[in-house]
């Protein structure tokens, strides 16, 4: 299949006539999607294919399901968040630590390849289909916003069990230190400081901070893209896929880049340290505004940042797979405008 760069340009649905639509349909019915159905194509492309396909149809999952499957997700990744914090926190060498905590995510996404669960970073990934015009903003947006919340509810619920089970107990409260100070503080760089010290913010430390999260989050954005698609590459060999995340989660958890999934886990921390108005933290000073900085300087910035590394290292990938991604935006449009056109139909009955 000859490459080429050439890029597919619609019109916006809601300025289409039915006729125009139909016209549209009937043009997009004469492409030849075969090659998109081809096993025998090689592991990059295939899992290009299948994981735009994948998220495209995940996007009209019911809203329920939406939100489950982010529940769920949120409640895999606390399991894996939990364990590392049992495992490192009494560790004083960073390098080990870090280490021990890339090896030790792999156990969520595990979780999720064998019993399900979606992630806001993953629906990212079509970010860059969607300026194309193969969907309605509302319905992408809708069904992020649902995944989202599933996985911050999902955290939420797991980290309040454990909470109120006493599971964070430890000599001289060293656990919830050290998850107040790596997960929390650190994650917010100058300002992080600033609250530690119990010192003044200004703006400068503010932007600083943004800055340096967004550039993190970007990084983390591509590497979840990347991990999405790696691991649909393998044409259904369960252990290659487990192998292929496990390589680039390992360069996640290593590399702490800011998610703005995962690091919902010390936001509910925070909040419930909030709450009980009781930690005393080892040689550390607890902050009760710590979770609105949090929420400002770290969320935020992340989800921005998340959005754009999706945005570029998918239209690296489309770049690179240009003959079906051209194939793919077609067959796209091809359904989004009968949907469109159903649509229409049923309104006006």
């Amino acid at each position: 299949m000859r490459s080429t760069m050439k890029f597919n340009t619609f019109k916006r649905v809601k300025k289409l006539t039915n006729q125009e639509i139909l016209t549209e349909i009937e043009l997009l019915e004469k492409v030849d999607y075969t090659a998109l159905f081809n096993k025998e194509i090689p592991y990059h492309i295939f899992g290009y294919v299948h994981t735009f396909r994948v998220i495209s149809d995940g996007l009209h999952l019911s809203l329920l399901k939406q939100f489950v499957g982010g529940l769920l997700a949120g409640i895999w990744i606390s399991f894996a968040y939990t364990a590392i914090s049992f495992s490192t926190y009494s560790i004083d060498n960073s390098s080990v630590a870090k280490i021990l905590t890339g090896f030790i995510f792999i156990g969520s996404m595990v979780l999720i390849l064998f019993l399900g669960g979606g992630f806001l970073t993953a629906y990212l990934w079509y970010s860059r289909a969607m300026f194309k015009g193969v969907e309605k903003w509302s319905v992408f947006l809708k069904a992020c916003w649902w995944v989202y919340l599933g996985n911050i509810t999902g955290i939420g619920f797991f980290v309040a069990i454990f909470y109120l089970s006493d599971g964070y107990a430890s000599d001289d409260n060293l656990l919830l230190t050290k998850i107040y100070e790596n997960y929390g503080l650190n994650k917010m760089g100058i300002i992080g400081n600033r609250l530690k010290t119990s010192s003044a913010i200004s703006g400068t430390d503010v932007f600083k901070t943004i800055g340096t999260v967004f550039g993190s989050a970007v990084l983390c954005g591509l590497l979840i893209c990347v991990a999405i698609q790696g691991s649909k590459s393998t044409k259904g060999d369960i252990v290659a896929s487990i192998m292929v995340l496990a390589c680039i989660v390992v360069f996640f958890g290593i590399g702490g880049y800011q998610h703005c999934v995962a690091n919902w886990y010390a936001a509910w921390v925070i909040i419930f340290m909030t709450l009980d108005n009781q930690q005393e933290l080892l040689t550390l000073t607890f902050n009760n505004n710590t979770f609105w900085w949090y929420i400002l300087i770290n969320i935020f910035p992340s989800i921005i940042g998340n959005f754009v590394g999706s945005l570029i290292i998918g239209l690296f990938m489309s770049w690179f797979n240009a003959d079906y991604d051209h194939l793919l935006i077609k067959n796209a449009r091809l359904n989004f405008l009968k949907e469109t056109l159903k649509m229409r139909d049923n309104r006006d009955k």
